[in-house]
């Protein structure tokens, strides 16, 4: 039996190397007197227009109360300045980039931008795939603070059959970040085709090196707690984790909700705990 003749994978070119026309600063440069970064926080985000979510508003204003200087990244194609719902953060330098690569692709735009970033003691990386904060989030930036991990998150899954940290919040302590094999791995992200190809190249594989590299690596919300082997616990497991103090939804489980068994209760069960209407803070 003759077996059919296997074609290379199309890639996309490296992100770095494609975005025309690169990475502009809109106001201030607020990372460019700090000498030395202690700490750094990223926030990656795109919208359709130039409005900003309370989400990302709540989430950047948490971490520069915290103490971080926040580096939001956004690959809207609305060309306007970003319109803040409250008003704008202090401590936060914003960057305007073309739309590709998704968020893998903005993260690594921010650390070839300022490569100072990556020699920070600690590194948050995060997306706006969340809803929320609806609460402070101090005790969880404690806990990312206290690891002994090199590599932190909120949560880990094995969803896709593979261990794993889930990407929208990734925390690198240490300055492991200037380790070879982590450089390399963000310089070689790529404009993909589908969010598939960058869950399956670069959150299963930033998985998969981080254990062939021996890093230490801890969810603060660990799925066997949560929903158990082979599910996405901020999906199926959203109630256990607002229940251990987690104060997010996702953002596709309120836009989607037949894709959990009690998703239809989201909303509602919002309302109950934090006395808010969510689609305020999408």
């Amino acid at each position: 039996m003759r077996l059919p003749l296997l074609l290379p994978v199309r890639r996309g070119p490296l992100v770095l190397e494609a975005q025309t026309p690169g990475v502009n600063v809109e106001g201030p440069n607020n990372l460019a007197p700090i000498e030395i970064l202690d700490r750094v926080a990223v926030v990656v985000q795109w919208g359709p227009d130039n409005r900003l979510s309370r989400s990302v508003f709540e989430l950047t204003r948490s971490l520069v109360d915290y103490g971080y200087p926040v580096v939001l990244v956004s690959a809207s194609e609305d060309p306007r300045p970003l319109e803040w719902p409250g008003e704008r953060p202090g401590n936060l330098t914003v960057l305007r980039r073309p739309n590709m690569g998704y968020d893998f692709g903005s993260w690594a735009a921010a650390l070839d931008w300022a490569p100072r970033i990556a020699a920070a003691d600690q590194v948050l990386l995060m997306n706006d795939s969340l809803a929320g904060p609806f609460r402070p989030i101090d005790h969880l930036l404690r806990r990312f603070d206290e690891s002994a991990a090199d590599v932190w998150g909120l949560t880990d899954s094995t969803q896709l059959g593979q261990a794993h940290l889930q990407s929208y919040c990734l925390g690198f302590k240490g300055r492991c970040l200037l380790e070879a094999p982590l450089a390399r791995f963000w310089r070689n992200i790529r404009v993909e085709h589908c969010r598939d190809d960058i869950i399956r190249r670069y959150e299963l594989g930033l998985g998969r090196l981080l254990h062939q590299e021996h890093f230490v690596v801890e969810a603060a919300f660990r799925y066997h707690h949560t929903v158990g082997e082979a599910r996405n616990p901020t999906i199926h497991g959203w109630r256990r984790l607002l229940d251990d103090g987690y104060p997010f939804v996702k953002r596709e489980l309120l836009r989607r909700p037949e894709i959990a068994e009690d998703g239809e209760m989201v909303r509602e069960e919002l309302r109950h705990r934090f006395g808010l209407d969510v689609d305020e803070w999408l």
